[in-house]
């Protein structure tokens, strides 16, 4: 068999927010993009576990700014295309939010990329990596064909996971000082919901506290989310949780069963406790369960908890943050938040996005570079379109000018409608 190779001035790894975000914000820089991406599409959490709300596009609490726009905006300017697939909306929480649905995001996202053209790999997985000098050189990737290799000048590691560094071996952090991560969610689907009745989460604390009382094994978390659409009857629960402790798949494996089995006691909670639930019917589960902390790169600069609840400005800024610190250490319980002025923002340094190992190698989304409690504020999926269009554009700047001058890329950042 012919080894097939293929040569680009920019690879991204991982289709996320943050990969997509990197990929259009590179090819829109000029170099010649390829995204690759192990599920048959694009999304991430998004569309991987059903996650159907970009939190971060907006500051947090009252009188909310925007924060993101660049190729986030360009991404929900694709799902108005496709129909009324969004609504702006105040969460439970008191932030506005911009609810999607995944199913059509899938497709938004597919459009998105062929019309920036980027050249998409799905099925694709990474199975190693090729360095010399203080540079990657490759990544080897594996299809139903078998394996390939795909060149590059940078690279961008956007899969949620620190995949490529890992890979690569550069530098990298698995959660806080402790070694501990955020609790890890599968999200699921239910139809056939009286949506004008009372779904807060502390109605859905009620009910799966009196499930519990009642005797129904395996539930977890008591207080949740329940996302629903207006005029729809299908909503999103965020409920059933497990706390990670690797990402093998042996590790992998024993999640998503543990909390599937635990989506089906909900189901039955949720029936039995809570009112406009009692004809509910499940329509999906995840499909993948929902990882919000894994590893992390070691970057060049980091963002603390300081730059974050401070509102850090910076100079070599080329994105923005606008949540405040969810921390989601504990299985039974809801997330914690750090609280901050409202309509505020922090500035997201370059130097987070670049490993300390690689010198071509840039991270975006969730695994940046940032201390435990910085990380959970940039991790939300808004944010991540801002990062990773930070990244693209920082790659393809260093590939196609062989330097990656701060002041460039924010002008080309700005060019492309980023806030910077």
């Amino acid at each position: 068999m012919v080894e097939r190779c293929y040569p680009f001035d920019v690879a991204v790894v991982g289709g996320g927010t943050a990969g997509v975000a990197a990929a259009v914000g590179a090819s829109r820089t000029g170099a010649r993009t390829v995204l690759i991406e192990r599920s048959p599409y694009l999304g991430g959490e998004a569309t991987n576990s059903g996650v159907a709300a970009f939190c971060g596009f907006y500051t947090c609490g009252e009188n909310p700014v925007k924060v993101v726009a660049g190729v986030g905006d360009l991404v929900l300017q694709e799902m108005e295309s496709l129909g009324p697939t969004l609504e702006y909306v105040v969460s439970a929480t008191g932030n506005k939010n911009v609810n999607f649905q995944p199913e059509y995001l899938k497709c938004a996202l597919d459009n998105l990329v062929e019309k920036e053209g980027v050249e998409l790999l799905l099925h694709t997985s990474l199975i190693d990596v090729k360095v010399k000098d203080g540079r990657i050189q490759s990544l080897q990737c594996m299809d139903d064909e078998g394996a390939f290799t795909v060149e590059a000048d940078c690279f961008v590691d956007a899969s949620g996971d620190a995949a490529l560094a890992h890979l690569a071996g550069a530098n990298t952090l698995w959660g806080d000082e402790e070694g501990r991560v955020q609790v890890a969610t599968l999200p699921f689907r239910l139809s056939g919901v009286d949506t004008s009745k009372d779904m807060t989460p502390a109605a859905v604390e009620q009910a799966v506290i009196r499930a519990k009382e009642a005797g129904i094994p395996f539930l977890t978390k008591e207080r949740g989310f329940v996302l629903r659409k207006e005029g729809s009857s299908t909503v999103s629960v965020l409920l059933p949780s497990v706390m990670p402790t690797g990402i093998s798949a042996k590790e992998m494996t024993q999640m998503e069963r543990e909390t599937r089995r635990q989506v089906l006691s909900y189901v039955k909670a949720l029936r039995e406790y809570m009112p406009g639930m009692e004809h509910a019917e499940l329509a999906v589960i995840g499909p993948a369960i929902g990882l919000r902390e894994t590893r992390r790169i070691c970057g060049k600069d980091r963002i603390t908890a300081e730059d974050v609840l401070g509102r850090r400005k910076r100079p070599d800024t080329v994105a923005r943050g606008g949540w405040k610190p969810e921390i989601h250490k504990d299985v039974n319980k809801m997330g914690t938040y750090m609280e901050v002025e409202g309509g505020s923002y922090f500035d997201i340094p370059l130097g987070a996005l670049q490993s300390e190992s690689f010198e071509n190698l840039y991270g975006a989304g969730r695994m940046i570079s940032s201390d435990d409690a910085a990380f959970a504020a940039v991790r939300v999926m808004g944010t991540c379109f801002a990062t990773g269009h930070g990244a693209g554009v920082a790659a393809a700047w260093q590939a196609l000018h062989g330097t990656a001058e701060v002041v460039k890329i924010q002008e080309e950042l700005r060019r492309q409608g980023a806030l910077v």
